[in-house]
């Protein structure tokens, strides 16, 4: 796993060797810039995940350098912890005006100028990571998910859902039509997912990814399932072919009793009794459990 970047400026040699070696302990790559021209110029060459900014520098203060980022269009993400020996409110909102994300005033305790820098990066990524058309977690937000899970010791099972013949069928007409096409798509997936307290998250296009506990897998792809003959048939009567589709199947642990069918044909067995009843075109091409 790459190393976090973060750009520390500050003028101060003091201050900033003992900001680095903190934040290097905790785990971070650190760049010092001693003036607010290297801080601008170092954010541009390394596009950090983070900028410790002081305010008093000399060439160009803090709020200057902010100021710039904040109107950079691929800078602008940034996020700024912005640190002064200025603490009144006054100089707090100037710095937040002009772009910082949080303000910190000296003297600070470095545990929490790390609680900060990890709560801002945390925040920045689940924004980032989010998708324009659905605001829904991308990539990011499923290996969080995965991990946060995994350190509470629960039981998760994650699905890749997605349809077939959508970039054949939808993606040569209009915009608007395909847009409309993913946001139905996305809405009763949510719907579903949501019936069984579950995670959702959107890859890009028609991919989506699905967690909920192990035990409650194929009720969800039931419904899930349902939604999409339910609310698909538009879309199917006026593009096609268009099958929903299963990724692979991951299970933490298999979750059905000795004398019970194991996970993955419990699973199998519950779609292709969907498949039946409902008449829907769905197809699950690979299980890992």
């Amino acid at each position: 796993m790459l190393l976090k970047k973060i750009v520390v400026a500050e003028d101060d040699d003091a201050i900033a060797s003992m900001v680095t070696m903190a934040l290097g302990d905790a785990g971070y790559l650190c760049i010092r810039a001693r003036d607010g021209e290297e801080a601008l110029h170092a954010t541009k060459m390394h596009q950090p995940d983070l900028l410790v900014l002081d305010v008093m520098m000399p060439k160009m203060d803090g709020r200057q350098v902010a100021a710039k980022l904040k109107s950079d269009v691929l800078l602008s993400k940034v996020p700024i912890l912005m640190l002064t020996a200025l603490g009144d409110v006054e100089s707090k909102v100037e710095g937040l005006d002009a772009g910082a994300d949080d303000y910190m005033a000296k003297p600070f305790d470095l545990r929490e100028l790390a609680a900060r820098i990890r709560a801002l990066i945390r925040a920045n990524q689940r924004e980032r990571d989010r998708n324009a058309l659905t605001d829904l977690p991308g990539s990011f937000g499923v290996d969080q998910h995965i991990q946060e899970c995994l350190a509470r010791n629960e039981e998760i099972a994650l699905v890749q859902i997605g349809v077939h013949g959508f970039s054949d069928s939808v993606m040569g007409q209009d915009l608007s039509v395909t847009e409309a096409f993913i946001k139905s798509f996305a809405n009763f997936l949510i719907t579903a997912v949501r019936t069984k307290s579950g995670y959702l998250a959107h890859l890009g296009g028609t991919d989506f990814v699905a967690s909920c506990s192990a035990a409650n897998l194929s009720d969800m792809m039931d419904e899930v399932i349902r939604g999409f003959d339910k609310s698909a048939g538009q879309w199917i009567d006026q593009s096609g072919d268009l099958r929903l589709v299963s990724g692979a199947v991951f299970c933490t642990q298999e979750c059905a009793a000795d004398d019970e069918p194991g996970f993955s044909k419990r699973l199998a067995s519950a779609m292709g009794k969907s498949l039946a009843a409902e008449g829907s075109n769905y197809v699950l091409f690979e299980q890992i459990s």
